[in-house]
């Protein structure tokens, strides 16, 4: 079973990153028809009278065109090509490893995740492994009804200096040594970090932690998980 949004014990105050927004809004530049500017039009040069009976002048002389260097408007050649999707995420020192797959965001306008235990989510809009600034997210349930205690749930384990190793769709494996950990209550969770696009490269893990409330059904912090590049 797959594809469902983050539920409240995972995600409750995502759709309020303001990152998470700005990433999922189209970054299409809008023409000079719909902005309002202007557009200029071509207009013929106004034809001089001549008097009856007179020669017409004669026509100067055409002004010699300046050669000018030709490119290709074409941005194939030059745009960079994207960094290659995350699809194995590994913990080895916790156990874990779990095959990765991409999400943008569901219908509340929270990050997606799966309920599949097998199964962690990475945020699409966002860096990948391999990208050289921001951090690339990566996030799974901690448990359910269904599947009982889930992988990400060792994560609570994790110590400054371990090791996770992250292999992309090219195949390349790129590791990662945990830097921080931290258990903070779900409003107070800075996702403008988290989902930050900028700043030097970074690993970033998110799962669910702290204490459940019953009633609500939901946990009531999240557990985030910062790594770096080795």
């Amino acid at each position: 079973m797959r594809g469902k949004g983050v539920a409240a014990g995972a995600f409750g105050s995502l759709v309020a990153a303001s990152a998470v927004l700005a990433l999922v809004a189209g970054c299409v530049a809008a023409s000079s028809s719909e902005d309002g500017a202007a557009t200029p039009v071509a207009t013929a040069p106004p034809t001089a009278s001549v008097a009856p009976g007179a020669a017409p002048a004669a026509a100067a002389p055409p002004a010699a065109v300046p050669e000018v260097p030709r490119r290709s408007a074409s941005l194939g050649e030059n745009r960079a090509a994207p960094a290659s999707a995350p699809v194995r995420i590994e913990v080895p020192d916790l156990g874990i490893d779990m095959s990765v797959e991409p999400v943008g965001l569901d219908a509340e306008g929270r990050m997606g995740l799966f309920d599949d235990p097998a199964v962690a989510a990475w945020y699409r809009w966002g860096p990948a492994p391999a990208s050289e600034t921001g951090s690339t997210v990566i996030a799974a349930h901690v448990d359910s009804l269904e599947y009982r205690v889930l992988p990400f749930a060792r994560l609570k384990d994790a110590t400054p200096g371990m090791r996770v190793v992250v292999t992309d769709a090219a195949g390349m494996r790129h590791t990662f040594a945990v830097e921080s950990t931290a258990v903070t209550e779900k409003a107070d969770v800075d996702w403008d970090a988290a989902f930050d696009r900028s700043g030097p490269p970074r690993l970033t893990l998110v799962t669910c932690g702290g204490e459940f409330d019953y009633e609500a059904r939901r946990y009531l912090s999240n557990l985030v998980v910062t790594a770096v590049p080795t």
